[in-house]
């Protein structure tokens, strides 16, 4: 999806010496159309240490207009705004869901319209369930109307039966009547990585590991497409030199994650 990016708006937002130059500047105009003389506006002097701190209260007005100002759009709102956003669209905050994730939920929603009780749709719709992570749909023939949902929980894990059994329910009152709605854990995909290293005598190789392993879960999140050489090159974490005898599930192959599975990663580093 295309990144939203966040609007400039100078005329909005002035710096205070700016604010406070305009200001001495207006009263000099002012003084010179009565034939006076214009009084010192240097710091320290009477006007200044006046209208110093009016310029402050101008720029700091500025600035809260700006934030009430953007937080009227979904992409730049955040806190009590977005969940005043998600009332709009009747779609509520999830517990503990951190405004990034609400926040492309409601862009979601608002970029989708309605649909008629299709793939896309039912994704949707279990994603907007508490505790479910991803969700998968999938036609099981293009001759009937089954669709089977398959879904994670929030850390990434295939859901478990309690919840799949949870988001049924919940879709019941969208599923349209022909439809043989299943809900289900995902799958298990198991990616199994061997890897010796080759590292600096300061280095932990527990450490090393736990970097790696992090590194290619991230790696491996929602992919589809695990490729041989991408994963070679997040071995390189502080403390390694080289790496050698790498292989993908025993190959040194691409990988092709089921539409229906989520990848479990299991390591097998040695140094």
């Amino acid at each position: 999806m295309a990144t939203i990016d966040k609007p400039e708006m100078p005329i909005l937002r002035e710096t205070l010496d700016q604010i406070y130059q305009r200001m001495a500047n207006r009263m000099a105009e002012l003084a010179q159309q009565r034939g006076e003389t214009a009084p010192a506006t240097e710091e320290g002097e009477i006007y200044y240490d006046l209208s110093y701190p009016i310029a402050l209260e101008i720029s700091e007005q500025q600035q809260l207009f700006e934030y009430g100002f953007l937080q009227r759009f979904l992409p730049w709102a955040d806190g009590e705004f977005l969940d005043a956003n998600g009332g709009f669209f009747a779609l509520s905050r999830k517990t503990d869901e951190s405004d990034d994730a609400y926040r492309q939920r409601l862009i979601d929603r608002a970029r989708s319209e309605e649909g008629d009780g299709r793939r896309q749709d039912y994704e949707r719709w279990a994603r907007n369930v508490e505790g479910v992570g991803e969700a998968v749909a999938i036609e099981k023939s293009r001759h009937d109307l089954s669709i089977d949902v398959y879904i994670t929980d929030l850390t990434g894990n295939p859901a478990g039966q309690e919840l799949a059994t949870s988001v049924r329910t919940k879709l019941e009152d969208k599923r349209r009547a022909l439809h043989d709605l299943q809900v289900l854990p995902a799958k298990v995909y198991l990616v199994t990585i061997a890897v010796k290293l080759a590292l600096r005598p300061d280095a932990e190789i527990e450490k090393v590991k736990d970097q790696i392993t992090t590194q290619i879960k991230t790696y491996l999140k929602g992919r589809s497409q695990i490729v041989y050489q991408q994963i070679e090159a997040l071995f390189f974490v502080d403390g390694v030199i080289d790496f050698m005898g790498y292989t993908l599930n025993g190959a040194e192959l691409n990988l092709t994650v089921p539409a229906d599975s989520v990848s479990i990663l299991t390591m097998e580093v040695t140094a």
